[in-house]
Order: structure tokens, then sequence, then C-alpha cells
């Protein structure tokens, strides 16, 4: 066991409630619960069990409670943890944890009851953060994914690939040990073929990466056009509040704004953006600019034109911005005369659906989000294991650079230790995204993410 402290910490939200939790893990962690839990019958800690009774404070009455005791190593944490479940009070909340403070336990960090079931061998480190992914899920597509990542979904397919390199070594380093008389060489191409097999696989888990993004973080929507053909307020009617600043004056909003939606159940990041115009001043400019990198980066393009006037040169620029990837074009203010033609639009248009929509009077919204969330799904459609963390797709990358530098040394004249160490090298950076490689700085920054109580 991964031998520290106890610890203790709330482990339900800041706040009020029915229910609060506070949870102790480590060696002492039973002794202070008997000191603070007093049964109503029979022993104040019985193995995974629920036991009814009262929390006291050098027997002053805190709280009537419940307390859930689960002994090492089949815990949590893989320690000895406590669990009580008191009146949701902050107060209440804050006399439990400062009385088994008293007692010889410490604060918690963020994090740090899963860092500890990390080192004690509970769970790896793909699985460590996909608790944290799990916690922080807003759409059903996020928890999905990360419960699969919990249940070893990715800690798996990470092992049959490193296992398949560490089978290749162990023969090439062979045959740096022994002569060709004493053990035969196996034909290079069969090396390769096992080789290339997981470079395909390793490449498979890196295609998924921006997919799996997505479902994390959501969607990026940006809504594109020029000043005042009605982007906020289409954006406004979709998130059904007025976030935007909404004015008849062209050019209100100078920078791009984003916010979060949930659709259908897929996360969308509606971001508003500075209509694209000819402009002078060096703010503007810079708006205007950074309006179109975020039309070609988006993950999908919302391009909006003004039905009422006719076509301009800007609209034919954003028309053009669907070439970058999936994208709808929105012909607003259908609720005024119109002045474009539907040969016009079909022609603006090009491969892009054509949406009809009055931010005004709600015309078309419904389907706007409709159609916003078909391409979601569309580009969320993967149903193999990917990696969903930078810190996971680095390593994978790193790993593939020695297998690519692998392949060159043994295509030449170079001795087998130099290949041997290649893969080696591929081996370890694997290993790093499931397990503690003696990096204190990794685990610091893996768990900071996490709330304090987990």
């Amino acid at each position: 066991l991964y031998c520290a402290d106890t610890i203790v910490a709330p482990a339900t939200p800041p706040g009020r409630g029915a229910v609060a939790i506070v949870r102790l893990s480590g060696p002492e962690a039973a002794a202070i619960a008997r000191q603070l839990f007093q049964a109503t019958s029979g022993p104040a800690l019985r193995s995974r069990r629920l036991v009814h009774g009262r929390l006291v404070d050098d027997g002053r009455p805190i709280d009537e409670a419940l307390c859930a005791f689960m002994p090492g190593p089949n815990s949590y944490t893989g320690e000895d943890t406590v669990e009580f479940q008191c009146h949701g009070s902050p107060l209440v909340v804050e006399q439990v944890v400062a009385a088994a403070m008293a007692r010889g336990a410490r604060a918690a960090g963020p994090g740090e009851f899963t860092r500890r079931a990390v080192l004690n061998g509970r769970m790896d480190l793909v699985q460590a953060e996909a608790v944290a992914d799990l916690i922080s899920a807003t759409v059903a597509g996020g928890a999905r994914q990360a419960w699969e990542q919990l249940q070893g979904a990715l800690s798996g397919r990470l092992a049959e690939l490193r296992s398949v390199i560490v089978e290749v070594l162990a023969e090439v380093e062979a045959n740096v040990d022994f002569s060709d008389e004493e053990l035969p060489e196996e034909r290079l191409e069969l090396r390769a073929d096992r080789l290339a097999a997981v470079d395909a696989g390793l490449s498979a888990l890196l295609e998924g990466f921006a997919v799996a993004r997505r479902q994390r973080e959501g969607h990026r929507v940006v809504f594109c056009g020029r000043p005042n053909v009605g982007k906020s307020s289409l954006v406004n009617a979709l998130l059904g509040h007025g976030r935007m600043i909404v004015t008849a004056e062209a050019g209100t909003t100078r920078d791009s704004v984003e916010e979060a939606v949930d659709l259908g159940g897929m996360a969308i990041v509606l971001v508003d953006t500075a209509g694209l115009r000819a402009v002078t001043g060096e703010a503007e400019t810079e708006a205007v600019e950074r309006a179109r990198r975020l039309a070609e980066d988006a993950d999908i393009r919302v391009l909006v034109i003004d039905r009422s006037v006719p076509l301009e040169d800007e609209d034919r620029e954003t028309a053009g911005l669907c070439a970058a990837g999936p994208s709808l074009l929105v012909v607003n203010k259908c609720d005024l005369p119109a002045t474009l033609t539907d040969d016009q639009t079909a022609a603006l248009a090009g491969p892009c659906q054509v949406m009809m929509t009055s931010a005004i009077d709600g015309r078309g919204t419904d389907e706007l989000a409709a159609a916003l969330v078909g391409l979601a799904g569309q580009a969320s459609e993967q149903d193999t294991v990917v990696v969903s963390r930078a810190r996971h797709r680095s390593a994978i990358e790193r790993a593939r650079l020695c297998l690519g530098q692998a392949f060159d040394l043994a295509s030449g004249p170079a001795a087998h230790e130099l290949v041997a160490l290649e893969l080696r090298e591929a081996a370890h950076e694997l290993s790093g995204i499931t397990e503690v490689l003696d990096n204190e700085e990794v685990l610091d920054r893996i768990f900071s993410e996490f709330c304090i109580g987990k």
C-alpha cells in the first residue's frame, strides 16, 4: 500500500442540501471514526454496512448520521476508508471535518483520494482521468466516453499494442545477445508487419481525438457573416436568453462571444463573431481577422445572410468558408420582404444546407437547432476506442515517432542495439499513459483538475 497520513474532506459539493458526505481515508481512518461516531446499537464500524448513530466531538453531539466503513485494500483508495452521511448543513460538515483533523487527520488536496487509488493500484492514470471526466460531463456523449475509459477500454487497447512492441523488442534483443548460429533471426519483414499493425492501431486512436474532444468540451459552432445580418439574435434564440448584445446599429459585436448549450443531448458551444466587413481601425481589423480564423477552425459553421438586402462581397466571402468543413447557410430575416431570389441563394449555398429563419418571430430556429444536432451527431460517430486528452495524444505521437525511427534503422546497416533502443522508448511512452513513472509533476497536473473530496 501507498502508506501516508490520514486525509479527510467533504465528498459532496459545497452548499446546503439534504445529505452531505464526509470521507476519511488512511491508516488511522478507523481509529478516528471510532472516536467521532457512536452507533445506536452494536459496533460503530461494520465492514460494508451502513450503521445508524450520531457524530460527537468530545461527547458533544454534532449530528445524527450514518457511517460506512470500507476496509482496505478493497476500497476506493485501497486504504481503510470511512464515510459519514450527515445532514447537508455547511456548519455540520465543517464541524465534522474539524473534529477529524483535531484527531490527526489532514485536509485532503484536490483529487487526493483518487490519487491514492492510483498509487495503491486500484486504478490506472487513464481511469483516474476518466473519473474527473465523468464528474464534469455535461452531456450523455461525454459521460458515455468517460464511463468506457473508467471501465478500462482505452487502457486495455494500449496494453495490447504495447505488448506487441515488447514481444518484438525481446526478439531484437535476443539477436543482440546471441550469435546467428545460436538463435536464428526471424525475417525482418515479419517484425515490420507486426510493428506496422501497432502503428496503425496508434494512428486510429489519434484519429478519434477530435471526436472525443468534442464529446467532452462541445462542438464549436461559429456564426459568421457581415454586420447586422442577425447572428447575435439567432444565437440568443438558440440559447433562450439574451446573452448577446443586439441593437439596430451594425457591428455591435466587436469580439467573439461564446456560450455552451445542450441541444438535443449534444454539447454545443455557440460562438458569435464580429461581422465580416472592410475595416480600417486596428481593433476592428483584429476582430474581423479573429472571426475568420474562428470560422476556419470551427467544427460547424453557420453562415448567416440577410434576405431583405442585396448580396454583397462579404456574403460571398462568408459562403466561401463552406469549404472548411460542415456548414449551414442561414437566410435570416425571412419576416421581411425578400430581396434575394431563390436562385441567388442556391448559387451562394453550393453544397451547404439552406435554412430560412427569423430571429424576430422565431421562425425556423427549431429547425436550425435540429440541423445543428444532426451535424454534431454525424461528427461524433465513433465506435472505436479513442484518446480524449492532450497528454495521451502527445505520448502516442512520441511513441509513433520512435517506431518510425526503429523502422528506418532496421532497414539500414544500423546495429540491433539502436533498433532496440527506439522500441524500448516507444513502449515506455505508452506505459506512461496509464502508469505512474516516478513523475510527480505529471501527477500534480492530472489531479489538480479534481474537486477536493474525490
